[in-house]
């Protein structure tokens, strides 16, 4: 694997992209790239004359539309059409997130030099893995039938009517606040309800037939 600077004509978007971009993302993505600069190559390997991008398809896409001549680009040399999939999915996997609160603390005292629109982060651990994804949409799953002689399901409003960020600077703080709501805070905790939410224990839920 070698960085080279190749001209931006000879790189072309992966026709298998799976990737899909929102316009309003897009253009968060080519404002960054005005004001940061490029400072990540693509992932590429080569197809004859052509580089064919794995990793950084909305990116090169946008430097295209800028207007740039050449790019940086890290050419991979996969040996399979697996091995493709694999670079392109290692290039956006998301093995980690942001914690709230370090996060808030980090960037709060520069508020008025970061243009917060500009940027969306990873909060939690929202990511599923690829086994789910085939489960949930592989070509032998019929909805349709899977749901025959189900009950009716009606989804409720699940949003809470307000979220506030409670700040607490020391452990004994957290003790205290944890006594005041009436529940246990670890150092784990991310967020809480109030009045603490019933879990719901699907793992034990059946539906039976009563015919």
């Amino acid at each position: 694997m070698n960085i080279i600077k190749a001209p931006i004509v000879s790189v072309v978007p992966w026709d298998k992209n799976p990737r899909g971009i929102k316009t309003k993302d897009y253009e968060r993505l080519k404002k960054q790239i005005l004001k940061l600069g490029v400072y990540k190559p693509l992932i590429a390997f080569k197809d004859g004359d052509k580089y064919v991008v794995l990793g950084g398809n909305m990116r090169i896409r946008a430097l295209k539309e800028m207007g740039l001549k050449e790019v940086d680009i890290s050419v991979v040399a996969p040996k399979t059409e697996a091995q493709k999939i694999e670079f392109a999915l290692s290039d956006n996997d998301r093995a980690g997130f942001y914690e709230e609160d370090k996060l808030a603390e980090l960037i709060y005292p520069h508020i008025k030099d970061i243009e917060l629109g500009d940027f969306k982060v990873d909060l939690g651990d929202p990511w599923i893995d690829l086994q789910r994804v085939i489960e949930r949409y592989g070509p032998n799953i019929d909805p349709e039938k899977e749901w025959t002689g189900m009950p009716e399901f009606e989804q409720k409003d699940l949003s809470a009517f307000q979220s506030i960020h409670v700040h607490c600077k020391t452990r004994e703080d957290v003790e205290k606040f944890a006594q005041l709501v009436g529940q246990a805070i670890s150092e784990k905790t991310r967020a809480i309800w109030y009045p603490e939410a019933k879990k719901i224990d699907m793992a034990s839920t059946v539906y039976k037939d009563e015919a």
